[in-house]
């Protein structure tokens, strides 16, 4: 409950969506998903200057967006096999890829 600062009253807090994706899971990436979830990832790691796209993104995954999830997981100071490209739980919270 919030209280109004004009009438001193309550009102209950709106239900709110999270502002972000929640992490799908790595199954959902290696299954080469079609999904606005990729496009909305994609377009992050263009924000963040990770881009290893050609063309796009785009809502299907693909090698592009393997190797631009790669630079994003450098950028976070991962290396060897923690840089693959394969989105895991905690650079994916860091990325915060908009709700698609």
């Amino acid at each position: 409950m919030r209280a109004w600062a004009a009438g001193g009253g309550t009102t209950p807090s709106p239900d709110r969506q999270p502002a972000y994706e929640p992490f799908p899971g790595a199954d959902f990436f290696r299954s080469g998903p079609n999904s606005p979830v990729v496009t909305a990832m994609g377009r992050r790691l263009v924000e963040e200057g990770c881009s290893a796209y050609a063309e796009g993104p785009g809502p299907r995954w693909t090698e592009s967006d393997r190797r631009s999830y790669a630079r994003w997981q450098r950028k976070l100071g991962y290396s060897g096999d923690d840089a693959d490209g394969w989105p895991g739980q905690a650079s994916w919270d860091a990325l915060k890829v908009p709700r698609a």
